[in-house]
């Protein structure tokens, strides 16, 4: 359903694609784009109406005068004009990105010599303007490691090692619009630099096609968004616990010492990750890869072709006894493109295999999950290459990040019929749907934490960073991340070796961590729902323009305000906040000194009205649908919250397979109240009862409490009111 006229020599087509999504494309031919074509992007839907100038969805409106595009979202009107003066706007770019070209930088721990060539790929330039009124944008990714507005700067859209290495090419405003541009090519974004109002959005080549969404906020506009290009994964719940990335040169031996080591110790964790010492021959991009035995013994003779029957003696199955789940690094150049082009209704034999087939046999051996490094998928690109399916290297380096955790994706969860796992050191439209995703070769500082930000107004909820065991504030951020990883790919970063107060500074995290699983797991099912992030920014929460540019605290899922790497923290104003180290209670809209005891490593708030549930912290994620859990809740007036949950193992969800359970607490006259909902939904191994205690925190002594009109046991600490709720509905506290 489109409204179309003609442009010079081409045809301009404004269709409503999806409710409050609007396209807009200019093209000679209409030939569906790469993320059509390899059914990365949501197929359009019948919706909208078409208008005598353009179209309408939803509260978007996009006409056409002749002269320029323009759309209306929330009673905001915005002009979108073609470019003309292409010549300079080219320079300009150019100048403003070093041509498109950034200086090589060689992948960690990859000795490879290349060589890289340069070709003119600017073929057919054009851009566009959009006017605004001044609104702050967010987005683009992984383009800015030092702040969340993106205003007043140029950004390229290419992926960079160690620079930018998950651009994703979409920009929003809390004034309640987003844009997305459908290109895979490299290009350039002038966000309000030139002219402070104004966006230039320049294109090397390629057709100029445009989403524009329309939403409530910045997260009615991310719904909206990853709605077309792909909801964030939904992991496995084990991949939310602990990742430990063991040595380069550890064999089977250290590493069934270092699992035993965590067990011994009471430390959680939940994955071993082995580096590329594990293969044969070092940095092997090749489908031929296979185990170095003089590390790893594998008895080839005793190898499955069922990933559910390996070997009882290989060292995978001993760890896997012991609730690890064994992940493998890989590197790859691959062409990804044979095996979509095949997908996509192209029988060509390219001579390419699909990269998968050869790592299902690691997959039967025991192994569960994978770790993508970038590597020449990512760094500085040979422009002269041309791929299967026809398209060169300008055109296609983006796009090959979400092509391979795609075929990453469907491989693994084909392979072993349940959810994959897999993370990868990049990304571009579309991958936060197939893959989770670090900060890659850049540590755990404050550059990481931005990024992490950053990519959570980008779409990308499942993205953590290597975290640095000797350095408290990161232990403390990173541990407060979608997922977590301790890297000790290099040297001695085990907890154990670290010293005796980083080791129990670091057991105390890993634990509370576990505890908060259950709050976790939820905000991870209700990213997978709504594109709304675990470690959200913010400017997606608050209206207080204190927070527009926050990059030292942001929210862990809805209740936990987490800071660090700062020696101050605003606490936002509309809210009461409890310091969850002492449970002091503070006013909202003030700043504070950000101070905290000497064994933890930055500040942690609790939002008034926050309802958190707990449980007693597991060696390692079973999945098993929990038999209790305990609420910690921070009452301030009305409040509510909804418990997710699922199986945490199969792809059941996609067909509606989870519970949901509200719990309120309403706190008003001296009594304060708590009922437990219903749990709605159902999935395969769900309990039919649950128990709750609860833990609340309150200044004042209770004069009596009664779980569904009969009187109950309490103890009261001064600071927190604890009792059990059993099975029962609602409790009321009475002061």
């Amino acid at each position: 359903m489109y409204y179309s006229t003609k442009i010079k020599d081409k045809e301009l087509r404004i269709s409503a694609y999806a409710d409050n999504t609007v396209r807009i494309r200019i093209s000679a031919d209409f030939e569906p784009t790469l993320f059509e074509k390899y059914g990365i992007y949501k197929p359009a839907s019948d919706c909208g109406e078409v208008l005598a100038d353009g179209v309408k969805c939803g509260d978007l409106t996009v006409t056409y005068d002749g002269n320029a595009v323009r759309f209306t979202a929330h009673d905001v009107t915005r002009t979108v004009k073609i470019g003309t003066d292409i010549d300079a706007i080219g320079k300009y770019m150019s100048e403003k990105l070093n041509g498109f070209r950034p200086e090589y930088r060689q992948i960690i721990g990859d000795e490879a010599k290349r060589n890289y060539g340069t070709k003119n790929f600017i073929n057919d330039p054009k851009y566009i303007t959009i006017d605004t009124e001044g609104e702050k944008f967010y987005g683009l990714g992984e383009s800015n490691t030092d702040r969340l507005v993106l205003n007043g700067r140029t950004y390229l859209e290419r992926v960079v090692y160690q620079r930018c290495e998950i651009p994703v090419p979409f920009l929003m405003t809390k004034s309640g619009y987003g844009i997305l541009c459908n290109s895979t090519f490299w290009h350039g974004v002038d966000v309000c630099a030139k002219d402070e109002k104004q966006i230039i959005w320049y294109l090397p080549d390629g057709d100029i096609d445009f989403m524009i969404f329309a939403g409530s906020g910045l997260a009615g506009v991310l719904e909206r968004f990853t709605y077309v290009t792909g909801r964030p994964i939904l992991l496995p719940k084990w991949a939310y616990g602990l990742t430990f990335i063991d040595q380069y040169y550890a064999d089977q031996f250290e590493v069934m010492r270092n699992a035993e080591k965590f067990r011994e110790l009471g430390l959680p964790c939940d994955t071993i990750s082995l580096e590329p010492g594990w293969m044969k021959k070092r940095y092997d991009f090749s489908t031929e890869k296979d185990w170095n035995t003089e590390k790893f013994f594998i008895n080839n003779w005793a190898r499955s072709d069922n990933p559910h029957e390996a070997h009882k003696g290989f060292f995978l199955s001993a760890l896997k006894r012991y609730g690890f789940k064994t992940q493998l690094w890989l590197c790859c150049q691959h062409d990804f493109t044979a095996h979509e082009e095949n997908l996509a209704g192209n029988p060509t034999d390219f001579g390419i295999e699909p990269w998968f087939d050869h790592l299902k046999k690691f997959m039967n051996d025991g192994a569960l999950s994978f770790k993508v490094d970038p590597c020449h998928v990512c760094d500085s690109a040979d422009e002269g290459r041309v791929y299967a399916n026809g398209k060169a290297e300008p055109e296609m380096h983006n796009l090959m990040q979400t092509l391979c955790t795609k075929e990453m994706y469907y491989g693994e969860r084909n392979h072993i019929s349940a959810r994959p796992m897999l993370h990868f050191c990049g990304g571009y439209t579309g991958s936060n749907a197939y893959s989770a995703a670090t900060t890659g070769d850049s540590g755990g500082k404050h550059k990481t934490l931005v990024w992490i930000l950053n990519c959570g107004l980008s779409g990308i909820s499942n993205i953590t960073c290597d975290m640095e065991i000797f350095y408290k504030q990161t232990i403390h951020y990173c541990f407060f991340t979608a997922w977590c990883q301790l890297n000790s790919w290099s040297g001695f970063a085990h907890p154990w070796w670290a010293g005796d107060e980083m080791q129990a500074f670091f057991t105390y995290y890993d634990k509370l961590r576990y505890s908060l699983m259950p709050y976790i797991y939820s905000a991870a099912i209700n990213a997978n729902l709504t594109g709304l992030p675990v470690c959200r920014a913010m400017p997606f929460v608050f209206d207080d323009p204190r927070t527009d540019n926050e990059v030292y605290a942001y929210m862990f899922g809805d209740g936990l305000l987490v800071g660090a790497f700062s020696d101050k923290v605003y606490l936002p104003q509309g809210a009461v906040w409890f310091d969850f180290w002492t449970g002091k209670k503070y006013d909202g809209g003030q700043e504070l000194d950000a101070t905290y005891p000497d064994d933890r490593g930055g500040v942690l708030f609790a939002k008034g009205g926050a309802i958190i549930p707990t449980e007693q912290p597991k060696q390692y994620t079973d999945c098993r649908d929990a038999a209790t859990y305990e609420l910690l809740i921070f009452p301030a007036g009305k409040s509510s919250y909804t418990l997710y949950e699922d199986d945490g193992l199969s792809m059941e969800f996609k067909d509606g397979k989870r519970s949901s359970t509200v719990i309120t607490c309403d706190e008003a006259d001296g009594i304060c109240t708590v009922t437990v909902g219903d749990r709605e939904g159902t999935f395969d191994g769900m309990r039919e009862d649950r128990t709750y205690s609860v833990r609340l925190r309150t200044d004042l002594p209770a004069q009596s409490v009664t779980v569904d009109g009969k009187a109950v046991e309490y103890s009261f600490d001064g600071l927190y009111l604890t009792f059990d709720m059993a099975n029962g509905k609602q409790a009321k506290v009475t002061y």
